[in-house]
């Protein structure tokens, strides 16, 4: 049996290991590009809403 490090799942040949084990490089590589994008800073005031 072949276990996946990151989930505990198991498999009975290595190649599907190697195929379910890039679903969670795919996850991590679209949190990458999630974490990049710009967010709004909450900590400048905003004058626009003074009147």
């Amino acid at each position: 049996m072949f276990q996946c490090p990151k989930c505990g799942k198991k498999f009975a040949q290595e190649k599907r290991l190697k195929i379910h084990f890039k679903t969670h490089e795919k996850r991590e590589a679209k949190n990458k590009m999630r974490k990049k994008t710009v967010m709004p800073d909450f900590d400048k005031p905003d004058f626009s809403q003074v009147m």
